[in-house]
C-alpha cells in the first residue's frame, strides 16, 4: 500500500489519559495532535520521535494526527484507518496463506446482518470464511501482546461469528502487527484478565486466530510475513 500524504517530523511532549498526545514540531510549536486508538497513546513516551499528518479540514480543531511512531528506530504504522486496504492488497497477493483456497474477497455490507466483521472470502466450490481484523499496538520488548482490552463491537463480532460457525463456515481473527521488527505476537492474560478469558473462550469454540507482521517505511506498508503466536 503507498502513503502518499506528506509527513511532518515531530516529538512528543506530553501524554494525556485520552488519545490526545502534545507533540513538539521542527519550528519549536507545541501543539496537541490525535492518536487513533488508546493503545498508540500507551506507547508514546515523551521525547519519542513520531511522523504527523496535518488536515486540510479548516474546521478541525486538532489539526495534526500521528501516522508513525519511531520506537528503537524502528517505524511503527499508527493508522488503523488503512486496515482493510492492507488486507485487501495481501489476500490479492496470496500473502496469507491460510486463505489460500479463496478467490473472492468482499467487504460485508449491511444487507449481510453482520455489522462488526470485515469480510467474506469465498471459492466456486461454495466454501466461506468470514474475517475480523485487528492491528496489534500492544509491545514488550520485542513481542507484540494481546489482548489490552476488549470493547462493545468485538462482543458483538464473536457472536456473529458463533452463529457463522454454526452454518459450516470458518472464521478467523486476523492480527496485524504494524511494524517490522516483531517476532512473536504473545497471549497474555495480567493486562485485561476478562479479555483474555474471552478471547480464549472463542479460540475453544472454533475462532481462529492469526497474525502477520508488516513491512514498514515513510512510503510504503504492506502485510508480509505470518508471526507466531506464544501462549
Amino acid at each position: 500500500m503507498d502513503y502518499r500524504h506528506t509527513l511532518f517530523p515531530a516529538t512528543v511532549v506530553k501524554r494525556y489519559n485520552s488519545m490526545i498526545i502534545d507533540i513538539k514540531l521542527s519550528d519549536e510549536s507545541v501543539v496537541p495532535a490525535f492518536c487513533a486508538r488508546r493503545e498508540i497513546n500507551s506507547i508514546c513516551t515523551e521525547g519519542m520521535d513520531v511522523l504527523v499528518k496535518r488536515s486540510t479540514n479548516k474546521n478541525r480543531i486538532i489539526k495534526y494526527k500521528i501516522e508513525y511512531i519511531n520506537k528503537n528506530g524502528h517505524l511503527i504504522f499508527t493508522s488503523p484507518r488503512y486496515e482493510e486496504r492492507l488486507f485487501k492488497e495481501a489476500f490479492n497477493n496470496k500473502v496469507i496463506k491460510e486463505f489460500a483456497k479463496y478467490t473472492e474477497c468482499r467487504g460485508t455490507e449491511q444487507d449481510d446482518h453482520l455489522p462488526h466483521i470485515h469480510f467474506e472470502l469465498s471459492n466456486e466450490k461454495g466454501d466461506k470464511c468470514f474475517v475480523f481484523i485487528r492491528t496489534l499496538y500492544g509491545y514488550q520488548g520485542y513481542k507484540a501482546v494481546f489482548p489490552i482490552d476488549i470493547n462493545f463491537f468485538e462482543i458483538e463480532m464473536f457472536e456473529e461469528m458463533r452463529k457463522l460457525r454454526a452454518r459450516g463456515f470458518d472464521t478467523y481473527v486476523l492480527m496485524i502487527v504494524p511494524q517490522n521488527n516483531c517476532n512473536e505476537a504473545k497471549f497474555i492474560w495480567n493486562v485485561a484478565p476478562v479479555a483474555a478469558a474471552k478471547l480464549f473462550e472463542e479460540a475453544k469454540n472454533g475462532l481462529q486466530f492469526i497474525c502477520y507482521g508488516c513491512n514498514v517505511d515513510k512510503t510504503n506498508v504492506s502485510i508480509a510475513e505470518k508471526i507466531e503466536i506464544t501462549y
